[in-house]
């Protein structure tokens, strides 16, 4: 009877697994990090919290982007966060609310009104302040975070607090904090340490006010190096959703800041996109030519499917079927499938002993999502039926990069010669061109529950 009834249960697990496999509900290891994946930096209170992504230290994904981390930063109404100072850059992006920034960086002060859809880029080692000005909303940022002094780990540093924050001049002796400053230690701790009410605090009406009358809202079309006189650290935030969207249908738009919208992104070899998919619908097979792509999904769910080589000693691709029908393995399995260590891959290349295949990376996704985006793996994103899913998408390593789209209107495809069509697909040139020509959207699409198949 025992083994009738654990002979059932694992048959049940198996049909539960291939029928997560079918919806899109796969792990997506290594390149899938979900929401329990953050870490918090702050204690959460009823002031906000500070939380960051556990470190990129898969050995897929540590050389692309392993020395960055992702944060998001979350400050109730009236919310005022301590001054302090990280041993990183910072790019940062409102996804809702408001608030002012300021910088105490070469020599002056800068406070900025930011809002949602702004994006604004804080050098390491400026100190940094800011507030939610608003009385009722949240103020929520997500953040992409380049350490300068130890790769893949940032810390941050108070000068001003007690015990929560300590600031860091409490490990400095007496005697130099008396000569640095020309002031009496007793004067020192009445000034330095008497803030302990924790790293964010509410301000008053008065006190936001008071914060929010210097502050510029900068260039909010982007193009910032265009303007005369601009310079490499002549810091302000640039609006993303504001600017005209780089494709735009009814299935969705995308919109994007790069180096010739903002220096600042140049010198750090970044950009920043915001793809808003339509419910039911997708967006294109596409990859990236040179940036490795960090995603963040800001709001709604869907589900994302890569093709990650990996090295198979048998024909080097699976049948759909085979893929569909087949549950998730080990952990270990499922990493091993989408790809092996590094100097086991380069040793078998280099025998020739296996062919090349490809690895279906699938997951749901949410709010909270975190996915990898290696450069050159075509990738698609599919919002749900029930909600629009917008992706906020921090490109490195950009400068030269392009993005390819496999399908659609603008598809890469397309722009073969009749003869290496020929030569490449095997098959009649009109049904070749009927098949990648049915398409006549670009970019974004009808989802794969919605869809109206051409008859070709």
């Amino acid at each position: 009877m025992a083994l009738v009834l654990l002979l059932s249960l694992c048959s049940s697990s198996l049909a539960l697994m291939a029928s997560d496999e079918r919806s899109g509900s796969g792990s997506g290891r290594p390149y899938h990090y979900g929401e329990e994946r953050f870490r918090q930096w702050t204690t959460r209170s009823r002031q906000g919290r500070f939380r960051v992504l556990e470190r990129f230290t898969h050995e897929l994904l540590e050389d692309a982007v392993g020395n960055y981390r992702v944060a998001e930063l979350e400050a109730a109404p009236r919310a005022f966060l301590q001054p302090s100072h990280y041993d990183a850059d910072e790019v940062m992006f409102v996804r809702e609310g408001e608030g002012v920034v300021a910088l105490l960086s070469r020599g002056k002060r800068e406070s900025f009104c930011v809002r949602e859809g702004d994006v604004l880029v804080i050098p390491a080692g400026a100190v940094v302040y800011s507030a939610n000005t608003h009385a009722d909303k949240w103020f929520r940022v997500v953040m992409l975070l380049n350490p300068v002094s130890t790769a893949g780990r940032f810390e941050e540093f108070f000068p001003i607090g007690g015990e929560n924050p300590e600031s860091f001049f409490r490990v400095f002796s007496d005697e130099v904090l008396q000569a640095a400053f020309n002031t009496r230690r007793e004067d020192l701790e009445q000034v330095f340490e008497k803030q302990s009410k924790g790293e964010i605090t509410t301000a008053s009406e008065e006190q936001i006010r008071e914060l929010s009358k210097s502050c510029s809202s900068g260039h909010r079309g982007g193009g910032g190096s265009s303007e005369s006189g601009s310079s490499m650290w002549d810091i302000k935030p640039s609006s993303l959703t504001s600017k005209r969207p780089r494709h735009s249908n009814s299935h969705g738009r995308h919109h994007e800041l790069t180096g010739d919208d903002c220096p600042q992104l140049r010198a750090l070899d970044i950009e920043v996109g915001l793809a808003n998919i339509t419910r039911g619908s997708m967006m294109a097979p596409s990859y990236s030519t040179h940036a490795n792509k960090l995603a963040v999904v800001v709001e709604g769910s869907g589900y994302f499917e890569m093709a990650c080589p990996h090295l198979s000693s048998g024909s080097g691709r699976s049948s759909r079927s085979q893929r569909l029908g087949r549950g998730h393995g080990s952990r270990e399995e499922e990493e091993e499938e989408a790809g092996p260590p590094g100097r086991k891959e380069e040793q078998e290349q280099e025998g020739g002993q296996k062919s090349r295949g490809y690895k279906q990376v699938r997951s749901r996704i949410k709010e909270g999502s975190v996915i990898v985006i290696p450069a050159g793996h075509p990738t698609t994103l599919v919002a749900g039926e029930d909600e629009n899913l917008a992706v906020l998408c921090f490109g490195v390593n950009a400068r030269h990069d392009e993005k390819v789209f496999l399908a659609g209107s603008n598809g890469v495809l397309r722009q073969m010669d009749d003869a290496a069509k020929a030569l490449a697909f095997g098959a009649q040139k009109e049904k070749v061109d009927r098949v990648i020509g049915a398409q006549s959207d670009a970019v974004f699409f009808r989802g794969p529950n919605s869809r109206r198949i051409s008859s070709v």
